[in-house]
């Protein structure tokens, strides 16, 4: 094993670690985890085994394994990309959701409308999405 294999082994094997032992790892589904342990183990693979990387391309209809690898890297940088879309859009419309129900709350309390908490839900709820889907359109709670 050249130095650059070791080098590039113990790397990969401390970002995965990294990863799962952070603090959010804790909300990440095991299929993704799964997912990224067996592409870490390919990595691992690739690094300790390049000529097994070329006959998998050549098995597949790839030139060269390089070429495989920088195929495989861009669908999963795009992966990470959409999944990165994804949660953010849905913190954005938690965040939104929040915010409409700490300010009706605030106007309740500010003007003196005497209502009872059940009457504070309601209303609340009734608050419009400026994205014109109501609350009963989202399964977020």
């Amino acid at each position: 094993m050249i130095a650059v294999q070791l080098l590039l082994v113990g790397a990969f094997l401390g970002l995965f670690f990294l990863a799962l032992r952070s603090r959010t790892a804790h909300g990440v589904s095991a299929s993704k985890k799964l997912g990224f342990l067996l592409f870490m183990l390919l990595v691992v693979v690739a690094v300790l085994s390049p000529a097994l990387v070329s006959d998998v391309a050549n098995l597949v209809g790839v030139g060269r394994g390089t070429d495989l690898v920088l195929y495989l890297l861009a669908v999963v940088v795009c992966f990470y990309v959409v999944n990165d879309y994804l949660r953010a859009q849905d913190s954005r419309a938690q965040l939104h959701k929040l915010a409409r129900r700490i300010a009706v709350l605030e106007a309740l309390e500010r003007y003196g409308i005497a209502a009872s908490h059940e009457r504070d839900s309601e209303v609340v709820d009734e608050v419009p999405d400026p994205h014109g889907t109501t609350d009963g359109d989202r399964d977020d709670a």
